[in-house]
């Protein structure tokens, strides 16, 4: 009885403020005006929005405030996340943006191959997807929407060989970004799979500490193409790869070694050798790197317009004026004794392109 009541108490509430609603001013704007603010509401307003009445829950379905749909500051059940993309998605989305559920008291809480498969359907035209925190275990890389041209798997739990059947049908044929951030599990093996994927510009496996000189060497082969790279934190990459990427990846616009403790000012003279093309280089916390290497960057890398060499301890104020003098453009992201000569401290971010 009593929930019979408040069940009448909601209704009449939702009543009063659809009346309220009609007769305020907002109603006097035409559709056009009304989508264009519909469009700053994030997915979970927009969802309320549609409840205040007929008007606004047909508004709120336009196709043109569905082309981007992130998803990610409130991690649905699986069950959610179903309603969601059967009621809300549709083909005009090109940009869809997951969180799962790893470190939360969901975590058992796996993707599902019917999910990727109902996603496929719903959406032909996607061409951005993010999976963060995601347990990818339980789908195959083939199970992604052939149309996609960027993947962020910032996170997440891959099985080992994950990208393996890639080697036979790299279905990807347009793809162009690929984000594997804190995916652990991500080893040589993995990146000369991903080679296969010629088409690529943006790689980021930054904290992937299984990937050695030799995943280098497939990249710096395999995607020549390439002009963003992070290898931030693959602790594994020494001087050898530094030598691969120097000799094959002459398109290289931006690239971050940050915490990549075994190379040396060596490496470095062999990396900047062929990159005349580079604007971003992050040498953060590379604690080998010396003046002399900081001359071969002003040396070769003419374009550079951002160095990061915070926490480089090797460096020495020699070779800070050796950058000035040869790179008067260049901002210097570093320590806190360059800003009487630069004006800036950065704080050595990602600049790489690649999705969280």
């Amino acid at each position: 009885m009593a929930s019979n009541q408040a069940a009448k108490r909601r209704a009449q509430q939702w009543k009063n403020t659809a009346k309220i609603v009609q007769t305020s001013q907002i109603c006097k704007l035409p559709d056009n005006i009304m989508l264009i603010i519909f469009s700053f509401l994030d997915i979970k307003s927009l969802c309320s929005g549609s409840k205040v009445c007929r008007r606004w829950y047909h508004l709120g379905k336009d196709r043109s405030l569905w082309r981007s749909v992130d998803l990610r500051p409130w991690p649905l059940a699986l069950r959610t996340l179903w309603k969601v993309v059967r009621n809300r998605i549709s083909e005009s989305v090109v940009e869809l943006q997951i969180k799962g559920f790893i470190g939360t008291a969901k975590k058992n809480d796996k993707i599902s191959l019917s999910l990727l498969e109902e996603i496929k359907t719903k959406c032909p035209n996607l061409e951005k997807l993010t999976l963060c925190y995601c347990d990818m275990r339980n789908v195959e890389v083939s199970c992604l929407p052939h149309s996609l041209k960027s993947l962020s798997l910032d996170h997440s739990i891959i099985p080992l060989g994950w990208f393996d059947s890639l080697k036979t049908d790299p279905f990807l044929k347009n793809f162009e970004d690929l984000n594997l951030t804190y995916c652990t599990r991500v080893s040589d093996t993995d990146v000369n799979s991903i080679g296969k994927l010629s088409t690529l510009k943006r790689l980021n496996v930054s904290n992937c500490y299984r990937i050695t000189d030799n995943g280098v060497q497939c990249i710096a082969t395999k995607l020549e193409d390439l002009t963003h790279l992070d290898l931030s934190d693959c602790t594994s990459v020494t001087d050898l790869g530094l030598h691969h990427i120097g000799r094959h990846l002459i398109n290289l616009k931006s690239l971050s070694l940050q915490n990549c403790r075994s190379v040396t000012d060596i490496g470095i003279g062999a990396l900047v050798y062929g990159l005349k093309e580079l604007d971003y280089l992050s040498l953060s916390k590379c604690h080998e790197i010396s003046d002399t290497g900081l001359a071969s960057v002003a040396e070769h890398c003419k374009k550079l317009t951002v160095l990061n060499i915070v926490e480089c301890p090797k460096i020495t104020s020699t070779g800070l004026d050796s950058i000035k003098t040869l790179l008067p453009n260049c901002v210097i992201e570093g320590p806190e004794s360059t800003v009487s000569l630069w004006g800036r401290v950065g704080q050595g971010g990602n600049r790489l392109g690649c999705n969280p």
